[in-house]
């Protein structure tokens, strides 16, 4: 395999990924970003940091799982490690929608949310 094709192919493999966890993160910078900046206060950076965390791990954990899935066309096909990271990307959305639910209030410009 040359460099180009090892390249290309770590390429493919990260796009679906990065552009998920962006997806999950990007509406709620925006909607933070036009309903707090009347606001005097920073923004919150370790917020947003954390769900970009968050959501890159969830895609990371999935997008192959899923692949996989979609290949075979069977659950069964599934190997105990793939098991674990869908229990594991599950676990990461159940504290990614958690934090969302909480914080959604901030994002939609209600003075004093925290």
């Amino acid at each position: 395999m040359t460099q180009n094709q090892i390249t290309s192919r770590f390429s493919k493999s990260l796009a679906a990924p990065i552009l998920l966890g962006a997806g999950l993160v990007v509406p709620f910078f925006v909607i933070e970003w036009i309903n707090r900046r009347a606001f005097n206060e920073e923004f919150p950076l370790m917020l947003f940091s954390f769900m970009a965390i968050h959501a890159l791990l969830i895609a990371f954990l999935a997008v192959p799982v899923l692949r996989h899935l979609h290949a075979t066309k069977s659950v069964r096909a599934l190997r105990p490690s793939q098991w674990a990271c869908l229990l594991l990307a599950a676990g990461l959305a159940a504290v990614y929608v958690g934090v969302v639910i909480d914080q959604l209030p901030c994002f939609m410009g209600v003075p004093n949310c925290d």
